[in-house]
């Protein structure tokens, strides 16, 4: 009886350790299949990245070429800034060369060293305002009719406006009366930090 019993805790013991053993076969061949399959995956992940860094290496390389000085796009900014200063440089000798005696307008001279702030504006409409550099101002406001020719130096402001000044003795205002033509018929210089009504405090000529 004891020995059927020893030989019976034998055979379990073995049918133990083949499980034991089939199960642990079957456990690193499935650990080696999926250590195989995601190697593969790792693998093709990092050609897939390796592909993506080479052609966006190649595209960083192209456009630092077309970046570059004496390059394709470089040709192309400083063709469009010529172009663009041209243009400028074209409406400011229009602007000065064109003048028409039907018209009245006012220039802006800044005395000294520094820029002077100017405002012209009529309740809460704002005609210019803008920081200008001492000398002769390329600007023409024009108070009676407007200009002809219009540019980005041609500024119409109604005849009743307030002219607001950032440093009152500094500016000389150049009025060129309806019917003249290239010399200003008056010079003024403002003392005070406002102009109240142009028309009225220039003793402005207008036709009615």
């Amino acid at each position: 009886m004891v020995r059927k019993k020893s030989e019976f805790l034998v055979s379990f013991l073995v049918f133990l350790f083949i499980v034991a053993l089939i199960s642990g076969l079957a456990l690193s061949a499935f650990s080696f299949l999926y250590y195989v399959r995601q190697r593969k995956n790792q693998e093709a992940l990092f050609e897939s990245l390796n592909k993506k860094i080479s052609v966006l290496s190649e595209r960083i390389s192209r456009l630092e070429n077309s970046l570059g000085p004496n390059s394709t796009i470089d040709k192309y900014i400083s063709a469009a800034n010529f172009l663009s200063n041209t243009a400028t440089d074209l409406e400011r000798i229009i602007e000065e060369i064109y003048d028409d005696p039907t018209t009245g307008y006012i220039r802006i001279f800044v005395m000294g060293q520094e820029n002077v702030w100017v405002t012209f504006r009529k309740g809460d409409t704002v005609y210019f305002s803008r920081e200008l550099k001492p000398g002769l101002a390329p600007y023409k406001f024009y108070y009676f009719k407007g200009p002809s020719i219009q540019t980005q130096y041609s500024i119409q402001v109604p005849r009743d406006c307030t002219i607001v000044l950032g440093k009152p003795g500094m500016v000389c205002f150049l009025v060129y009366g309806v019917g003249t033509k290239q010399h200003p018929t008056k010079i003024v210089t403002w003392k005070d930090a406002r102009v109240n009504n142009l028309e009225t405090d220039f003793s402005l000529y207008i036709p009615k």
